[in-house]
């Protein structure tokens, strides 16, 4: 099965979601296509468990800042330290910036059941919940799920702006996010 993913997210980093087939995806894992039918149902499929590992791979390196006392006193550098942890995987893993959490991908929608922005921000309200003091009086869950969706919806924007504008596009972001944030972790 992890070979059948990893070479989905080989694939998607080289080819549009319409051009990749499954032929394509069971070539390049090298495994037989009844392989792929016992763990799969369709490439959507195998794009969503992409989707999923990537946000459990993120969600495991932002909990370990958090257990292995990595993180910072204060939340709003502790937000850049896991802003830094997802920026950094954008360019470290493969597929992950072509799936990240959302549930879209090139206008496909892969699971309307789940929703992955949902998941996280859950996760990472709740990791910064318990390690740093609520004392504003936004509502915490709303604004954490606002964050992760503008985070993304600004880092996706930074990929395709010119290189010289890229830097513009995450100071923005930083901003946006910690203003957003402030209205939990600053005194109202």
């Amino acid at each position: 099965m992890t070979a059948i993913v990893d070479a989905c997210a080989t694939l998607l980093n080289e080819y549009d979601y319409d051009d990749i087939t499954t032929a394509r995806i069971v070539e390049l894992a090298g495994v037989p296509i009844g392989s792929f039918y016992q763990y799969f149902s369709d490439k959507r499929s195998v794009v969503h468990a992409l989707a999923l590992r990537g946000m459990e791979e993120y969600l495991g390196r932002v909990e370990t800042l958090f257990t292995e006392d990595r993180l910072a006193e204060d939340w709003r550098e502790a937000v850049q330290q896991v802003v830094a942890v997802y920026l950094k995987m954008l360019s470290d893993l493969p597929g992950f910036g072509r799936v990240r959490f959302s549930d879209l991908l090139d206008g496909h929608r892969l699971d309307s059941s789940v929703d992955q922005y949902e998941l996280m921000a859950e996760r990472l309200r709740d990791l910064f919940v318990r390690r740093f003091e609520v004392r504003g009086g936004a509502p915490v869950t709303l604004t954490f799920r606002m964050a992760a969706q503008t985070a993304d919806a600004m880092f996706k924007l930074a990929e395709r702006v010119d290189e010289e504008e890229r830097p513009v596009v995450l100071r923005t972001a930083d901003d946006v996010i910690l203003e957003m944030l402030s209205g939990v972790f600053d005194p109202a």
